[in-house]
């Protein structure tokens, strides 16, 4: 008898836990949309700002934490892409052999680099695990760890 207490109990307790804290994909999101950015720059970063705006005061800790970093490094990104693309134009074009080492440098360096850190964390993000980019990571306000 008091085993089939206990397990409607638990399961009360898991009902009112479940109700307190519904499924956030927000951080999820986030990191999809950062890494869809650096695959597709500007459509996923105007995303990633929508999703900004319209969650961030209603997601976790974790899922802001996500959504911040997510939003700052497509910002890094995307600003390193226009500035190369800018320094193309108005130096010899895409058809020339700056175009062509400054885009390399874009699409075979700098890109995966963010690419394996965007993959990182949107694991983590599934799991509604925190994650800190690393570099600037440490420009963004930690979750409070002790509530």
């Amino acid at each position: 008898m008091e085993t089939k207490e206990m397990e409607t109990s638990k399961t009360t307790e898991k009902q009112i836990t479940d109700q307190q804290q519904p499924h956030d994909h927000t951080a999820a999101w986030a990191e999809a949309f950062y890494i869809g950015n650096l695959l597709f720059v500007g459509i996923f970063y105007i995303a990633l700002w929508l999703l900004y705006f319209l969650r961030y005061s209603k997601t976790s800790d974790i899922g802001r934490h996500h959504l911040k970093q997510a939003l700052l490094g497509s910002s890094i990104t995307t600003t390193l892409f226009i500035i190369i693309n800018v320094i193309i134009i108005l130096t010899s074009g895409y058809a020339s052999l700056t175009g062509l080492l400054l885009l390399e440098l874009y699409y075979m360096i700098l890109l995966p680099v963010f690419l394996v850190i965007g993959i990182i964390a949107f694991s983590k993000a599934i799991k509604d695990v925190d994650y800190n980019y690393p570099l600037i990571g440490r420009f963004i306000k930690p979750i409070d760890q002790t509530r």
